[in-house]
């Protein structure tokens, strides 16, 4: 499987117990089987019977589970799954709320009905099982709390996209109650396009609307790195992998291709085109290199700032660099130091990985030069303003001399 080449340890879950909800097919189903192999022992919380089907492909793959029909929108279901899961493993460590419906039509045409049912089965499925499962989490000062978003605003399916922008909300809202020192960390999950059931169910009705073909909308290169959907395994291995790194994603939005890109993973087209000697014929520029560690000055100097502010201010800096930059300053900083081990190795390893860096170098300078002008709403010292805009101003600079570098590199 794919999460075996993220640098996962075969027992980075070992001891834990996984509650995925609507975990029969799609990306719920591959997750599943991605944290089994990492040695979770998962649940499968789904209401149809193809529940029964994972729960014998994860145990006919050597890993532990248990399906246990589940509706997501009942209260006594939800009760019935906690009891179940904890007589059967005596805790739970991780909940994925991850089940979903997709009801599509304009606004005037959707019945109430179906914002009802897609309320039930998104929001209020997921309330009722963080109620039921982070008394236990807090209790022994560990967990993982996880709720899938999507797209905002999406035209002809408005009720979909609201439930799913009300998840990630309310999970931002449970970290920031949890805070950092509970041992409970609480994040969205970002999935982006994936080749599930329910999206090619979901395109054959969307397309008309959109006034393409099903073959159009399916293949839409929305995901980086990817031409068309993106494969179902693919995203749970990236998922997998901000599971068990939760801390560092505490708060965030999370998404699959950071885990990828860093794994050199991503299918990369665009990179597959680069002449396979343009990175090897001659050795890595010392230039390069030092806007590469120039770079990790930055990001280093920018987390020290985070780290110096109080609990409310750190929270709202930090997730608006994730929002605005494409990454956390964690995840970053990794890059930051993979990039220079890379450059340090004589640049090979950069293939498959410079369309995406480039892509999120651009966006990470577009946070500095954004932030000049954000700054001027909450810094009222006109000489203490024109500092802090210059030192933003100096780290777009570097940001920008490393994008410089790697377009000569390649």
């Amino acid at each position: 499987m794919l999460v075996e080449k993220l640098g996962l340890p075969r027992d980075a879950l070992a001891g834990k117990v996984a509650v995925v909800t609507g975990a029969g097919r799609g990306i719920g189903k591959e997750l599943a089987r991605a944290l089994a192999r990492l040695g979770a022992k998962v649940v499968i919380a789904e209401i149809a019977d193809t529940g029964a089907e994972v729960e014998g492909l994860i145990r006919a793959e050597g890993g532990t589970a248990r399906f246990i029909r589940t509706d997501v929108s009942d209260e006594g279901s939800i009760r019935r799954l906690a009891e179940e899961a904890l007589r059967e493993f005596g805790r739970v460590d991780i909940l994925v709320n991850n089940a979903t419906v997709v009801e599509t039509g304009s606004l005037l045409e959707l019945p109430l009905s179906a914002w009802d049912r897609a309320w039930a089965v998104d929001v209020r499925a997921a309330v009722l099982a963080i109620k039921a499962f982070l008394p236990g989490m807090l209790e022994r000062g560990e967990g993982v709390i996880v709720t899938v978003t999507s797209g905002e605003g999406m035209p002809y399916l408005a009720p979909y996209a609201a439930t799913k922008a009300a998840l990630s909300s309310l999970a931002l809202s449970l970290a920031a109650e949890l805070g950092e020192d509970s041992g409970v960390y609480a994040f969205v999950f970002a999935p982006g396009m994936v080749d599930t059931p329910g999206i090619r169910g979901a395109a054959r009705a969307l397309a008309p609307y959109y006034g393409t073909t099903y073959e159009e909308f399916v293949s839409q290169q929305a995901n980086p790195g990817y031409e068309g959907l993106m494969p179902a395994e693919d995203c749970a291995a990236g998922f997998a992998y901000t599971i068990v790194h939760a801390r560092r994603y505490h708060g965030q939005v999370a998404d699959p291709f950071q885990p990828l890109a860093k794994a050199g993973l991503l299918p990369g087209a665009r990179a597959a085109e680069l002449p396979a000697s343009s990175l090897t014929e001659t050795p890595v520029p010392a230039e390069i290199l030092r806007c590469a560690q120039e770079l990790k000055a930055v990001l280093e100097e920018v987390n020290r700032e985070f780290q110096e502010l109080s609990t409310f201010p750190r929270m709202y800096a930090r997730r608006d660099f994730q929002r605005k930059a494409g990454m956390g300053i964690e995840d970053w900083l990794e890059v930051a130091a993979d990039l220079i081990s890379d450059l340090e190795a004589g640049g090979e390893r950069l293939r498959a990985k410079l369309p995406w860096l480039r892509e999120n170098l651009e966006k990470l300078a577009d946070y500095f030069r954004r932030t000049q002008k954000d700054v001027e709403s909450f810094i009222r010292d006109p000489e203490k303003l024109a500092a802090a805009q210059e030192a933003l101003a100096q780290r777009e600079k570097a940001v920008r001399k490393l994008l410089s570098a790697l377009e000569r590199m390649s």
